[in-house]
């Protein structure tokens, strides 16, 4: 039983393309992580920043007394 020229260049072009898309699929991968990790730095950053003093009549404390 011979293989075929054609089923051969066929195996070797869908490993290929399956080569490609894990690449592809490696890159968005990492690229999600990086900006995850610049979030979670902004996010980090915010919550160890001191305190500016609220005006007053906002945040704090809610009256809800009718």
């Amino acid at each position: 039983m011979s293989i075929d020229s054609a089923s051969l260049a066929t195996g070797a072009l869908a490993q290929q393309n399956a080569a490609f898309s894990q690449q592809v699929a490696t890159l968005a991968m990492r690229r999600q992580i990086d900006a995850e990790r610049s979030v979670a730095g902004l996010v980090a950053e915010t919550a160890s920043a001191p305190a500016a003093p609220v005006p007053p009549g906002q945040g704090r404390v809610l009256d809800v007394t009718v």
